[in-house]
């Protein structure tokens, strides 16, 4: 774990297997990564770096340190990111994957430099269950390879999913589903119990818009 010598809260922790999250609130300069006591080119390493909620804009000559960086996660907090030639070069030449929610900053950073995109997971409906004492999410996951599933994750009071008395479940997409529908049709193929939480996510109208897009490119 690194503490910045110029930023107050901000921290850098390293998760191992070169995988870098960064902590913190607000702006980061370039000076706020003078660290106390760091390793010698201790950026070098990491391949992964993940941006953690709260950080709202990142300045020229935060990123570009990183010239190992394959994947960058990017948080809907995020408003801006300081462009440069050098980190432009950085990520077309690691070919970076851009991980950020469908219509978020990171998004349109990803779209506008024609970078790998996988989005972040869409919280399509909670529920709670009063009758057996459970809250139930229902999840869209995307995974890096195109393709997309369903998680449904159930709590229970004092105990995690996955436990005696929660689980995970892992379910395909609905059989109804395909590339064009109207978010109408998708919010229809779930109970009706997220039905209005579906129609006013803004995650699942961008996701269904380009989903979209890419299925009419692929008809010409």
């Amino acid at each position: 774990m690194y503490y910045s010598k110029n930023h107050e809260g901000l921290v850098f922790i390293d998760r191992d297997g070169g995988n870098l999250e960064i902590h913190g609130n607000g702006i980061i300069c370039r000076g706020d990564t003078e660290l106390w006591n760091p390793v010698e080119n201790w950026q070098e390493p990491f391949t992964t770096v993940t941006v953690q909620d709260g950080i709202t804009e990142i300045h020229a000559g935060v990123l570009d340190q990183f010239s190992g960086m394959k994947k960058l996660y990017l948080p809907k907090s995020l408003t801006r990111i300081e462009r440069t030639d050098r980190l432009k070069t950085l990520l077309h030449v690691n070919n970076v994957f851009i991980h950020a929610a469908y219509g978020s900053y990171g998004d349109a950073f990803a779209q506008e430099y024609g970078l790998r995109f996988l989005p972040e997971n869409i919280e399509l409906g909670w529920y709670r269950d009063e009758i057996h004492d459970e809250s139930i999410k229902l999840i869209l996951r995307f995974y890096e390879d195109g393709t997309m599933d369903l998680l449904i994750d159930i709590f229970t009071t004092g105990i995690s999913a996955g436990s005696n008395g929660g689980a995970s479940l892992d379910r395909p997409m609905p059989q109804e589903y395909h590339p064009g529908c109207t978010l109408e049709e998708f919010a229809d193929m779930f109970p009706a119990r997220y039905y209005e939480q579906i129609m006013n996510n803004r995650e699942v109208k961008v996701f269904l818009q380009r989903e979209a897009e890419r299925e009419n490119k692929s008809k010409k």
